[in-house]
């Protein structure tokens, strides 16, 4: 039996559209067994009310593509899953269940593809590596596609940062969430965003997180998908008014992110507060960043 684990992420960051991600300590996994014959899906949380058990599974049809590329077939599959990672609110929970499938199915076969052709396949299925390349190597990663090949750099993110996210009960889906923004964009706005996002990603490299406040300035996404999120900027003005060091859309959204450090008890406390009296269907997670990525266990 294998066990695979694989981070929640928080993409973008504002100005990295598509691009940019950071792994955090919030999980989704899975054991992965091989049976005689068919296929066997539990799941353990609440989104087994709304996930298929059967082959349309997404973990499974991600595990099914390695088995294709490899030629590889396993007589049959068992697959026990629970998460923790909210599902469609711009966590990077299909992500992190694609990279559950790609890494349990790889593992099943004996490990053809390395996590970099793994990668490869995820961008494939996906078309942009902004969050499955944080779930699978952890930490902060900037990932593009050159020559039809993805291209990362990784670098670790200090423990001492808090990523507070606001995550409300509704959801937002992907596919509606990048419908509603523009065919094209203005010149002088995806200049503004090149430099924020190359901005952030150099001062991170030298490990100045401090970057964050000026590095999510965006100009082409968030303004759009804000009007699907009625609270969103309102969220972000209080935060930072509580002592965060910055705010930004999550993903597609609807998920909120401020950036903290780990003494927080005052920013916590104002922000429990104000959910309390204006925002009653939003929660405030605390999270950590998670600088490992995958984590694959074999057990007897």
């Amino acid at each position: 039996m294998i066990s695979v684990r694989v981070p929640a992420s928080t993409a973008n960051l504002g100005s990295g559209f598509d691009c940019m991600g950071i792994a955090l300590k919030l999980y989704t996994e899975a054991k992965f067994e091989e049976t005689d014959s068919g296929l066997e899906i539990n799941i353990l949380d609440s989104s087994r009310d709304f996930l298929p058990c059967d082959d349309t599974n997404y973990v499974y049809r991600a595990m099914k593509r390695v088995f294709d590329k490899a030629g590889k077939y396993p007589k049959g599959i068992r697959i026990t899953s629970h998460t923790d990672i909210p599902i469609t609110r711009g966590l990077g929970s299909s992500s992190a269940s694609l990279a559950l499938g790609l890494c349990g199915a790889n593992e099943l076969i004996g490990t053809p593809f390395s996590h970099e052709e793994l990668l490869q396949i995820a961008y494939d299925i996906e078309g942009h590596p902004d969050n499955v390349t944080p779930a699978f190597f952890g930490g902060f990663t900037v990932a593009v596609n050159h020559h039809n090949r993805v291209i990362y750099t990784k670098t670790e993110v200090p423990e001492n940062i808090r990523f507070a996210a606001m995550i409300p009960e509704f959801y937002l889906a992907t596919k509606r969430a990048r419908g509603i923004l523009p065919k094209t964009v203005l010149h002088k706005n995806a200049a503004f965003n090149i430099a924020h996002a190359a901005y952030f990603a150099s001062a991170a490299a030298k490990g100045d997180f401090s970057a964050f406040d000026v590095g999510v300035k965006d100009k082409i996404h968030q303004k759009y998908r804000f009007e699907l999120i009625g609270s969103a900027e309102f969220i972000i003005r209080s935060a930072k008014r509580y002592g965060a060091m910055c705010g930004y859309l999550s993903g597609a959204g609807p998920t909120i992110i401020s950036v903290v450090d780990k003494n927080h008890d005052e920013f916590t406390k104002k922000m429990k507060g104000l959910i309390a009296t204006n925002l009653k269907n939003w929660k405030l997670v605390m999270l950590e960043p998670d600088n490992t990525g995958v984590v694959i266990t074999h057990h007897d």
